[in-house]
């Protein structure tokens, strides 16, 4: 799908997303887009969960 992140990257994002889903599971039960927050925040874990990881790579030095 999209370019491979570092794992820094990957962790900072599942941290966000668990972060999401923490606030709308603590939303009061009678709030109309509870449901959808909730849903929203599971498909963010899944997401960054299945993100692909590579190692970061050094710049390249140039030649002289």
């Amino acid at each position: 799908m999209g370019q491979p992140i570092s794992e820094t990257k990957k962790a900072v994002l599942l941290k966000r997303a668990e972060a999401r889903l923490a606030f709308a599971l603590n939303l009061p039960a009678r709030d109309i887009s509870r449901e959808a927050k909730i849903r929203a925040a599971e498909k963010a874990i899944k997401s960054a969960l299945a993100s692909k990881t590579v190692k970061v790579r050094k710049a390249k030095r140039p030649a002289r």
